[in-house]
């Protein structure tokens, strides 16, 4: 079904002119640890760098509150989260869980609003993580879309100013009509595929649902009647089929007199389909379907182009006849073999929100943790010590080399949750008191910057050397000069040698935690939702 909690946050997004992902926003929200919650939202929102406030107020103070917000409302005895778009003397307006706008007196609101919202407040960065390069590859893949439509289109205006059989103005007419209700159907047919595997999508829900209780796709299109052969064929699979099949022979004949011919008679026989559904929809399952009527009227709408045109009246070429059932079963072979594997990805992105949402639990973290291997010696004086909270729960051990390309990935999660309060940092490296060991001279740079005294210099330093591609040590070098402080720091970089000899430390970046080190079942990423 549709999740109130994903639909109440994008609605809000989009109110925010904030641009987001599907995929990003059902992680962050379906696989927090206390989904289904307003801490939830409040969380994911932080990932957008939101700040909101989450608040129990009366109406009079609710009434001056920036706008838009999310509200927490019990309907039906369902506690769920709507967006507030603005409250006015007598009325209120909001965004309910089908993301439609509603506008109530300010009675009703107060009978099923709890007197609970979340307030929020956009900055200058506030922003999905990535959207730069999400929305750079959605563009690329509309152009390339745009360019086949304009390809397909291109074929088909071309074919049809040179077809032969074209004498006239109506034909020409009755050819264009009949080729886009092939569209139009081929289109439906596609959402009706969609429908097989993401039925509670909230587009599609959106579509399908109405005032009127007489309109539900899902008990037409989940009903036995829909189905043949026990549910192996579908009504949907055969619609798509059918518009495929029949639009793609088209195109591959240039509209020829031949290959009208034989789709109209298709057309024709069609008829007791359309009957069929009609009676099944209105007298046995007595509901309607929005994607089964509009099919039913670009049926009816081709029968009588067909007719009028007359175009089963051309001759035949039984020579191309096995070419379009080729066409028209080439879907359902297709389909047969990819609708398994979409929705084996779709349980596969519920078990990695389900395993992702158990990795989040801090609780869980804290036991493996106590399994793990834990530290005998004392890293005390050892290394760069990065803190923004003494009283922070978590304190990190990061043993690191810096060239390592890990190690550099690992950095900016780190200090976000320094910076977030969550952790103290307390980096290490595995470079040698030697000339010849290329890791020592930056660690040698490191300390003597670090032994400065000036922590944002020394954040500043690191966060240069890490979040640069290729390392060169002698422009950094240049950057941050230590004045013959370099030599002094051999005694720092054998004691740490000799700690990570001691721990026997394999590889880069190994973290500890509290003193025990991170169990391989995490990744450093997944520290950004545990350690909260």
């Amino acid at each position: 079904m549709i999740d109130n909690c994903v639909n109440a946050t994008k609605q809000l997004l989009t109110l925010l002119n904030i641009k987001s992902t599907s995929n990003y926003l059902k992680d962050c929200i379906l696989s927090h640890t206390d989904h289904p919650s307003l801490l939830s939202i409040s969380d994911t929102l932080e990932k957008y760098q939101i700040e909101n406030l989450a608040v129990k107020i009366d109406i009079n103070k609710l009434k001056v509150m920036p706008m838009p917000c999310i509200i927490q409302v019990d309907v039906n005895n369902e506690s769920l989260f709507y967006v507030l778009k603005n409250i006015g003397d007598e009325t209120v307006s909001y965004y309910d869980n089908n993301n439609k706008k509603v506008t109530v007196p300010i009675n009703f609101f107060l009978k099923i609003w709890s007197g609970i919202c979340l307030l929020v407040e956009t900055t200058e960065q506030s922003r999905e993580n990535g959207i730069e390069k999400k929305l750079v590859k959605k563009r690329k893949q509309n152009v390339l879309k745009g360019s086949i439509a304009t390809l397909l289109a291109s074929y088909f205006i071309i074919n049809l100013l040179i077809t032969k059989n074209i004498t006239d103005i109506s034909s020409a007419f009755y050819i264009i009509a009949y080729t886009v209700l092939k569209c139009i159907g081929l289109t439906t047919g596609v959402f009706l595929l969609w429908f097989e595997i993401d039925k509670y999508n909230p587009a599609l829900q959106n579509f399908c649902s109405g005032s009127n209780k007489k309109i539900n796709c899902n008990a037409v299109l989940d009903s036995k009647y829909a189905m043949l052969f026990n549910g192996n064929l579908t009504l949907s699979l055969l619609s798509f089929s059918y518009f495929f099949g029949s639009l793609f022979y088209l195109l591959v004949f240039g509209f020829q007199a031949t290959s009208l011919s034989v789709l109209g008679i298709f057309s024709l026989a069609c008829l007791p389909v359309i009957l069929i559904s009609i009676y099944f929809q209105a007298l046995v399952i007595k509901q309607w379907c929005k994607f089964c009527i509009i099919i039913q009227a670009v049926l009816v709408s081709e029968i009588f182009i067909t007719l009028f045109s007359k175009f089963y009246k051309n001759p035949i070429d039984y020579k191309v006849l096995p070419l379009l059932l080729a066409l028209l079963l080439i879907p359902v072979l297709i389909w047969t073999e990819l609708k398994p594997l979409l929705k084996q990805e779709k349980k596969t992105n519920v078990y990695r929100r389900d395993l992702k949402k158990i990795k989040n639990n801090p609780t869980v973290l804290e036991s493996l943790l106590k399994k793990s291997r834990k530290i005998k010696t004392s890293t005390e004086g050892l290394g760069i010590t990065i803190s923004n909270n003494n009283s922070a729960k978590y304190n990190i051990v990061k043993v690191c080399n810096p060239y390592c390309r890990p190690c550099a990935e690992a950095h900016p999660i780190l200090e976000a949750l320094v910076d977030k309060g969550s952790v103290n940092l307390q980096m290490l490296f595995t470079a040698r008191a030697d000339n010849n060991d290329i890791k020592a001279k930056p660690v040698s740079h490191f300390l003597a910057i670090a032994k400065q005294g000036d922590k944002e210099k020394t954040r500043h330093a690191l966060d240069d050397w890490y979040q640069t591609k290729h390392k060169d040590y002698d422009l950094f070098a240049n950057k941050y000069p230590v004045n013959g402080e370099l030599n002094k720091q051999n005694n720092k970089i054998q004691d740490m040698r000799e700690w990570c000899d001691a721990e026997n430390i394999t590889h880069t970046p190994t973290i500890f935690i509290n003193g025990y080190e991170l169990p391989k079942e995490y990744g450093v990423d997944d520290l950004e939702e545990v350690l909260i």
